[in-house]
């Protein structure tokens, strides 16, 4: 098969095309897959960067995200068979290879099949950053309709799918952004928008939120925001956050608002091979793709390259605000 792949960590220009054998299914609860396309996330430019998140394999092909169609299943597989169109999010990170391929062998867990009306490149672009959305709001803030929600990088995205999935929830969404262009953006997914450069943007959000802060907040930036949202959220709400916090954190002015502070990673059962947890995210990946294929969600692609052009792919997302998703043709 042809891949995507990378000798050495560094820029994009490491990344290059290269010829790798065939992958054969060597359990009875996985598919052979021939890939019609693959989303890009900063995931995928972050394992390029600094390296698989679980070393030591033979392989350094990135990405986590894919659609194609079935071509082979093993011995105990029954919910997919060969011809159909199957949609996922698995590989690219550890131990197993990545969608930055022609062909990918992917455990039946995690797939989930594509409703006609949905195409290649908005079934590529969903999968990692909805059930990302999904986890941090219903599973970890266990966010119910009429509470307040406030998202950080609302352009972003994770921050896309979040507000959407937030409106559809029915709470009241509203989205932090930088710049007009974002601002524009968040608004034509139906939802409040805040520029952060406001002069009383701390003002304005408290304004929408009664004076009394957000039931849930979700940060997808890190660093001074986490410690930002520490001080957005009502007593006894919710935090979730993406990334680590960080070591300069001041808990001791959080810790009387009793805050219940989650982190979210939907990287997991790639990492431990955990086939319940695949099959979860599986369920939220197919009501995704449903609510796309009713009209009720919005998948925002900004661009479509050939996987030769994985590089650009990579470098136009590092470059800065982006519109919606890079997927790549296959």
């Amino acid at each position: 098969m042809q891949a995507v792949s990378f000798s050495y960590t560094g820029g994009p220009e490491v990344l290059g095309m290269v010829d790798r054998p065939d992958p054969r299914i060597e359990r009875p609860d996985q598919v052979l897959v021939r890939l019609l396309a693959a989303g890009v996330n900063p995931i995928d430019t972050k394992i390029r960067a600094r390296g698989l998140l679980t070393p030591a394999y033979d392989h350094n092909i990135p990405g986590c995200d894919g659609v194609g169609i079935v071509e082979a299943c093993g011995a105990e597989v029954g919910m997919v068979a060969p011809g159909q169109r199957v949609a996922f999010c698995h590989g690219g990170v550890g131990p197993d290879p990545g969608t930055y391929a022609t062909h990918a062998v992917v455990p039946e867990a995690a797939l989930v099949p594509v409703p006609e009306s949905v195409s290649d490149a908005e079934a590529a672009a969903l999968p990692l950053t909805w059930i990302t959305a999904w986890e941090a709001l219903l599973d970890r803030a266990r966010l119910r309709p009429g509470q307040t929600l406030l998202v950080h990088a609302a352009n972003g995205g994770v921050g896309q799918m979040a507000v959407q999935l937030g409106r559809l929830a029915g709470a009241r969404v509203l989205g932090a952004v930088r710049g007009d262009e974002a601002a524009e953006l968040v608004r034509e997914l139906g939802v409040a928008v805040l520029d952060r450069r406001a002069e009383d943007f701390g003002q304005q959000w408290l304004d929408f939120s009664g004076g009394r802060g957000f039931d849930v907040v979700l940060d997808t930036v890190g660093a001074e925001i986490f410690e930002e949202s520490l001080h957005q959220i009502v007593y006894g709400g919710d935090l979730v956050t993406l990334l680590s916090p960080p070591a300069t954190t001041d808990w001791a002015s959080a810790r009387p608002r009793n805050p219940r502070i989650s982190l979210e990673l939907m990287l997991t059962p790639m990492l431990n091979g955990d086939r319940d947890l695949l099959r979860a995210q599986a369920g939220m990946l197919r009501e995704g793709l449903e609510r796309v294929a009713r009209g009720e969600l919005r998948v925002n692609v900004e661009a479509e390259l050939p996987l030769a052009q994985a590089a650009e792919a990579h470098r136009l997302l590092e470059s800065g605000v982006r519109r919606g998703k890079i997927v790549l043709r296959i």
